[in-house]
């Protein structure tokens, strides 16, 4: 599995076609909007992220599948990139006339106990961004799902906190708290019933992930370190060592034998 970096900055392109499409955004329910706000400044750069990364690995126009597409801020963004963009929520109502503004194709699906509703080998390519964290009730079933409609040697990207970073470390040894990037237990449950779906289950390692993805049907080519674009030392410390930084995508193909 080869290892890189994602860029320090991004295509002022990229940053301006996600601008574009937040702007069209408002979520369905008023009381979503600050936490819509929040999460806007808080993942710009890893939508950011996300959009170069398909457009440098996937063929123009490629078939696409996304879960998790509310916001639909990265779905919205790729489709505007001139890929066909299908999405999968578990409430994809939360943000339904901005969806029907821009045109997409989000639909609902539980995506942890329900067949991905689309038929096997469509997809040129899946996005499975800061989902893996949220899986609480059978992610073989989820992960076979998504290797169900891919296309052979089509590819997944598949992003999420990285627990082995210098703020997951840090976190462990000095608070007694393992995570990377969202805390509290109570917390993340609670997000169950404030925003309509689980927060963080538990977070993980590239060997975890990776080990996951093989077992499952996958050959898992790349890790990319991402995040940590803070100041001050820890923003040092994750620039000059990449592993150390708060998130990593794994990008991996779908095998030609059975997973399992």
């Amino acid at each position: 599995m080869k290892t890189v970096s994602e860029p320090w900055s991004f295509a002022q392109s990229t940053l301006d076609r996600l601008q574009s499409v937040r702007d069209r955004i408002e979520p369905s329910d008023p009381s979503l909007r600050d936490w819509f706000e929040t999460y806007w400044g808080r993942h710009r750069l890893r939508f950011a992220a996300d959009v170069e990364m398909v457009c440098e690995y996937v063929e123009p126009g490629g078939r696409i599948l996304e879960y998790g597409s509310t916001p639909p801020v990265v779905t919205g963004a790729l489709a505007e990139s001139g890929f066909q963009v299908s999405g999968l929520d578990l409430a994809p109502e939360r943000f339904a006339e901005s969806i029907e503004h821009l045109g997409l194709d989000v639909r609902k699906s539980n995506v942890e106990t329900e067949p991905a509703p689309f038929e096997d080998d469509r997809f040129d390519a899946v996005v499975f961004n800061e989902i893996f964290e949220h899986l609480r009730i059978d992610p073989i079933f989820t992960l076979e799902e998504v290797r169900r409609v891919l296309k052979p040697g089509g590819k997944l990207f598949l992003s999420t906190p990285n627990l082995r970073s210098l703020r997951g470390v840090r976190n462990l040894l000095l608070h007694n708290q393992g995570y990377a990037s969202s805390a509290g237990i109570y917390a993340q449950y609670e997000k169950l019933r404030t925003l309509g779906h689980m927060g963080h289950v538990r977070e993980y390692t590239t060997h975890e992930v990776a080990d996951f993805l093989t077992r499952v049907g996958f050959h898992v080519e790349t890790a990319v370190f991402r995040g940590g674009h803070g100041r001050g030392a820890t923003g040092v410390v994750e620039k000059l060592l990449p592993s150390l930084r708060p998130f990593f995508s794994l990008i991996a193909v779908k095998t030609s034998g059975a997973g399992g």
